[in-house]
Formats: structure tokens, sequence, C-alpha cells
């Protein structure tokens, strides 16, 4: 297929999806399939970092999708797409570090919250083994971190997190789910510390 069919394809598949209906699911489904490689290639490409660049790809189709409508045709669609990529990426890492670091105060509240009501010094390895797993998920994942702490600890709305990290709400919750279920991992050695009361 050359270029310019390519784009037209690509712009009846915009056509589609601005419309909206099943039609235009289809057509989205079809952009992401035709895109998703390539875009996550030059993503990493431009220093996204695996995890960021699959968030980075998720909100260049929720823009695609949101803007189809506004498309004015100046461009070849593949370009106005990678465009959109490269504005979410150049804005990535401008971005400041906000998740760089959780203080000692802010662990501290996440380990209050989640300590069991043992006894003794079961409660104190307990303790010690949630603010290590919780050490460790911060500085392995800091933008993770930062992410379930203003929504945890310090009780964010998803949408206050959706601003904060400049996403919309849907891709925020997925992100929010996929941040709790690493932390798991982190935290796994724990359960064997956690004495059921009888």
């Amino acid at each position: 297929m050359d270029t310019a069919e390519r784009n037209a394809r690509d712009r009846a598949w915009l056509s589609a999806i601005a419309a909206g209906g099943r039609d235009g699911e289809r057509a989205v489904a079809a952009l992401f399939r035709e895109y998703r490689r390539p875009l996550l290639a030059f993503l990493i490409r431009h220093g996204a970092q695996q995890d960021l660049a699959e968030d980075l790809l998720q909100e260049t189709f929720v823009r695609v999708v949101r803007h189809a409508e506004g498309f004015r045709g100046e461009a070849a669609v593949s370009s106005w797409i990678y465009q959109i990529a490269r504005n979410l990426a150049t804005d990535a890492s401008r971005a400041p570090r906000r998740e760089e670091h959780l203080d000692d105060a802010g662990w501290q509240r996440v380990a209050d919250e989640t300590a069991c009501s043992t006894e003794g010094d079961a409660k104190a390895a307990l303790d010690d083994c949630v603010n290590s797993g919780f050490a460790a998920f911060g500085r392995a994942h800091p933008e993770r971190a930062e992410a379930l702490r203003r929504a945890a600890l310090d009780g964010w709305s998803v949408r206050d997190v959706a601003n904060f990290l400049e996403r919309t709400e849907a891709a925020t919750r997925e992100y929010l789910s996929q941040c709790r279920k690493r932390l798991r991992e982190f935290l796994e050695p724990c359960r064997a510390l956690i004495v059921e009361e009888d």
C-alpha cells in the first residue's frame, strides 16, 4: 500500500471514529493495531521508559479519538498521530519528576495505614517489612508510588490524580490499578508476618 492509499484509509478510519458507533469502535481498533508498535518504538526512542511509553501510547490514542472530528487534513493522518505522541513525550520529559521519592513521613503514614493489629515483635517486624517494601517500590517506581500516595494517603479523587498526572480519568483509573498490582509484588514477603487473630 502506498502513502496516498494509506492516508486515505487512515482518513476513513478517522471519519468513522468521529461518527462514533460500532464502525467508530472498529476504526479505533484498526488504527490502534496499525500504529501501536511503531508508535511505541517511537516513544521509547524519544526517551520514554517502557511503562511510560505504554501510558503515552494510550494517551495518544485517547487524544486521537477525542480530536478525530477536528482533524483538518493539512497533513497525513500518520504525521498528525506522531505529532500528538511527540508532544506527549516532550511534555513528559519536561515535567518535574514528581515521583522521585516520598519523604519518611509519607512512608510512615502508609505503613501506619497498612499495619495490622498484632502485638509486640510481630507488629514491629511487619512494620519494618511494609516500610522496606514501600521504600523498594518507591525506588523502583517513583512515579507510581507518588500516584498511589496522592490517591490513598492524601485522599485525592481520581479526577484530582488525573489532573496531576495530566491524563484522562479512565487512563488514571487503569494506571492506579497497575500501580496497586506492582505494589503487591513488593509487599508479598510481608504476608507471612501477618498473624491472624483468633
